[in-house]
């Protein structure tokens, strides 16, 4: 089976900040679901060439992938609204 990689460009120490809120909530919303299918998943830091930091957000699963990205950018366009 392949990892599904998600390569998150954060533009501020807030933005990793809130990554991990939404992380850690997002696991919690799926397992207030069903407790017998939880994601796995994985975060790394990572650099890219030009020194920036990003994050990868590794999942087993693409459906997991795609609810995990789709709800980060609920998340993110909500805390850029406040």
């Amino acid at each position: 089976m392949n990892d599904i990689v998600l390569d998150l460009d954060l533009g501020s120490p807030e933005e990793d900040a809130l990554l991990s809120i939404v992380l850690d909530s997002f696991i919690t919303e799926q397992l207030s679901h069903d407790l017998d299918e939880a994601p796995q998943m994985m975060v790394r830091t990572a650099f890219r060439p030009s020194g920036q930091m990003c994050k990868e957000v590794v999942f087993q699963s693409r459906k997991w992938a795609d609810a995990f990205k789709s709800y980060w950018e609920v998340q993110k366009m909500q805390a850029n609204a406040a």
